[in-house]
């Protein structure tokens, strides 16, 4: 708890207020290289909460176009993961095995609500087929 009147420093400032104050004891107040490099490191954490942000929107947007949609627990959960991976993040596409995996579920009932999940529109199968079948979402329905 602060004193009242006092301001608490955040970790950052206080090394920064740590640098200056041992720069000014040397007498070089010459803070130029640091402040480049602290600019970088702020740009870097911008640019990495942007992509956090898209991600968010991402999800947000597929929530709401597919807010009147019955899924069951399982089905939510594998496309959360899908959506949490982003467009390409499943090597491969989401197959029967991974869903199988992700579900903890049997085979059939993985087959079941994969299938249940493109009559929806929510997944696409992926070229190929047979026994290989991929899905992916349909991120196009992500970006509406």
């Amino acid at each position: 708890m602060t004193n009242k009147g006092q301001c608490r420093l955040s970790p950052g400032l206080l090394v920064i207020k740590k640098f200056i104050l041992n720069s000014a004891q040397k007498g070089n107040l010459d803070i130029t290289a640091w402040l480049v490099w602290f600019l970088e490191c702020m740009n870097r954490a911008i640019l990495s909460f942007n992509l956090l942000l898209e991600k968010i929107m991402v999800k947000e947007r597929f929530w709401k176009t597919f807010a009147r949609t019955r899924l069951n627990d399982r089905q939510a959960k594998v496309i959360n993961r899908l959506l949490d991976a982003g467009p390409k993040g499943f090597t491969g596409g989401l197959k029967n095995k991974k869903y199988m995996g992700m579900a903890h579920t049997s085979r059939a009932t993985a087959q079941r609500e994969l299938a249940d999940l493109v009559q929806k529109g929510i997944l696409i199968k992926l070229p190929g087929g047979g026994r290989s079948s991929s899905y992916d979402l349909d991120w196009r329905k992500c970006s509406e």
